[in-house]
């Protein structure tokens, strides 16, 4: 036969875990709410065992010890305290002092309980007895007894105000929460009543929470669509079966007539281990429903346009696997689209292309952390899926979340082999051309070298300066090609002064200066019909123009001169004086430095200055 035990709690929580508990470990059990209560129920049928707790309205568990202990039918029966109050040692030695078998405070281990509770039903126990007192120390036991009751009250009193305080607080907490809400949060009882609602029910829909306050929500029909309110009034039902509701969609329709996209969720209210309502949660998602239907027409109109493209339009994740590519990628490289879907770019591009790409890629990835990438075009080499290469030129930007970090990229790859062929063929074309140039040039110079032997060697080491200076200034080498062809003849002009005049040893007369000067005008007419990819012509017209607009000879100034002509005019000034001619000694490379160095920014160009000083000053440059 099971033993009977008699539990003892205010509390039915815990009346009920430890009832639960005995009766698992096959206990027969017997439930009392206080002391009053337990010695009724055992007077009537006595227990094998009282388990109790201390701290309880109209008897507590020492009231009880006391009395089980002096009551002739149960003082044989054992009496253990149970408790989560009473801690202390003292309070136990004042347990123990009363008789009571055992005193284990709460929580205890279920396995541990259960052996105590075995241990003290063991037929070889017997319970504690406690004598009859003198009237001393009955005055003792009560003056203990209400010592620990009032400090047991007062500490229960004190947690019971912090516990207010904190309740009044989360109160408060809640109260602002509910009142300034975005959200509408709406309480129904479970007669489907609504008792509470917060006040964003008027930005929401424009009725005030009075409106609807103590509405039932079968008559709140002219809120909702005709299927969004059947679909509510199905969902209370299951709400207040116990089910939780969330991402529920309604349509509801505001006091001015306006259809709002609302999306609801429903949780049902407990108390007690009872139902006693629903909380409805609701959040306006009009704004983001349509822009989620316009990023969908958005995507058909861009899924369209991609499987219609030309151009092969492709999406790659941040692993560089395609993860979406156009139809056309069957003409560009004779795939379908099923075949590249899936697999790394890697296996598209030639390996240098693929180098090219991966530098790239890393070098925008590097970049991002301090500033965003737009876009990027390469021309790289495609493999086909015939072996062939065709060029291509891709243009791919990153697709970026909400935080604007990079998760997708992508490109749109277009066929160029037909424009890299006719660009080669371009080049090659060109490179004839400027072969032929450069030869009709060199005999140009060798003409006017033959004619004025004092200058032989001159157009040679101006264009050598002019070379340096240029790179000095970091020009683009096709600019700087120019400049070293038009100051190789910059002097071809004077094919068209007498021989007698450029040989000649003394002083010039003003009439001969002013045939000299005439040399640029001569070297244009030679050279503006000449076909190049510079403009020698001009470059040779301006060497002689200054900054200031004193030179010759149309007195050009400033940024009417191109940069070529400048560079040119600085090299012939300081080849010419630092150099010796037949007729004269140098003037010396100090005196031509000097002079460009002094007529910085007037006669000459400051930016050319400066990097020939910097030639001949810091890096050694010498004239040869």
């Amino acid at each position: 036969m099971a033993a009977h035990i008699l539990i003892v709690d205010d509390s039915s929580t815990n009346l009920y875990m430890l009832e639960s508990l005995l009766k698992g470990h096959g206990f027969d059990v017997t439930s009392a709410e206080n002391g009053k209560d337990a010695l009724e129920k055992a007077r009537l049928t006595p227990p094998d065992l009282v388990v109790t707790d201390i701290l309880m309205p109209v008897m507590d568990g020492y009231a009880l010890c006391r009395e089980w202990k002096s009551d002739e039918t149960l003082k044989e029966i054992p009496l253990i305290f149970y408790t989560a109050t009473y801690t202390e040692s003292k309070d136990e030695a004042f347990a123990l002092g009363l008789g009571a078998d055992r005193f284990i405070l709460k929580p205890e281990e279920p396995d541990v309980l259960i052996a105590e509770l075995r241990e003290v039903l063991d037929t070889g126990y017997a319970a504690k007895q406690v004598a009859p007192k003198p009237l001393g120390e009955e005055m003792e036991y009560f003056r203990q007894y209400n010592e620990i009751l009032f400090t047991k009250l007062e500490k229960k009193m004190v947690d019971l105000e912090t516990a207010n305080r904190e309740l009044r607080a989360l109160e408060e907490r809640y109260r602002l929460s509910f009142e300034n809400a975005s959200d509408v949060i709406c309480a129904v009882d479970t007669d489907l009543v609504i008792s509470d609602i917060s006040p964003s029910l008027q930005r929401l829909l424009g009725y005030h929470p009075d409106d609807l306050i103590g509405q039932s929500i079968p008559d709140l029909g002219y809120l909702f669509t005709a299927a969004s309110f059947e679909q509510l009034r199905a969902e209370m039902s299951v709400a207040l079966q116990g089910e939780i509701i969330t991402g529920s969609i309604h349509q509801l329709i505001t006091k001015g007539g306006e259809l709002k996209e609302v999306e609801i969720s429903k949780s049902p209210m407990e108390r007690d281990n009872g139902i006693v309502g629903v909380i409805c949660v609701g959040r306006d998602i009009t704004d983001r429903r349509r822009a989620e239907e316009a990023l969908r027409e958005s995507e058909k109109k861009y899924r369209l346009l991609a499987d219609n493209a030309n151009d092969v339009i492709f999406v790659l994740d941040m692993d560089l696997n395609y993860t979406y590519i156009s139809p056309s990628v069957k003409i560009l490289r004779g795939f379908d689209p099923e075949d590249v879907v899936g697999t790394s770019a890697s296996h598209t591009l030639t390996p240098p292309s693929w180098k090219t790409a991966m530098e790239t890629f890393a070098e925008v990835m590097e970049r991002e952390k301090t500033e965003p990438v737009i876009s990027r075009t390469l021309e790289l080499e495609m493999k086909r899926k015939d072996g062939t290469i065709v060029w291509t030129e891709v243009k791919a930007s990153f697709i970026r979340n909400e935080d604007q970090r990079p998760v997708r990229i992508l490109g749109v790859t277009r066929d160029i082999t037909d424009r890299k062929r006719v660009e080669a063929h371009r080049q090659e074309t060109l490179d004839a051309l400027r072969k032929a140039v450069e030869t009709t040039i060199q005999v140009m110079v060798s003409t006017v070298e033959a004619r004025d032997p004092y200058t032989a060697g001159h157009q040679l080491q101006v264009a050598n300066l002019a070379r340096a200076i240029a790179e000095e200034m970091e020009l683009p080498p096709e600019q700087i090609d120019g400049i070293v062809m038009a100051s190789s003849i910059h002097d071809i002009g004077k094919l068209a002064v007498p021989a007698e005049i450029l040989t000649k040893p003394g002083r010039l007369s003003d009439v001969e200066f002013a045939m000299i000067q005439e040399h640029p005008r001569g070297g244009y007419e030679i050279l503006k019909n000449v076909e190049s990819d510079w403009p020698l012509a001009e470059i040779v017209y301006q060497h002689h123009e200054r900054m200031d607009g004193s030179g010759y000879p149309r007195n050009l100034k400033g940024d009417e001169i191109l940069i070529e002509a400048r560079i040119l005019a600085v090299a012939d000034v300081v080849e010419a004086m630092g150099s010796h001619r037949p007729y004269r000694s140098s003037l010396g490379l100090d005196a031509a430095l000097d002079e460009v160095a002094g007529n910085r920014d007037i006669l000459y160009d400051p930016a050319v200055v400066d990097a020939c000083l910097r030639l001949f000053r810091e890096k050694g440059y010498t004239l040869a």
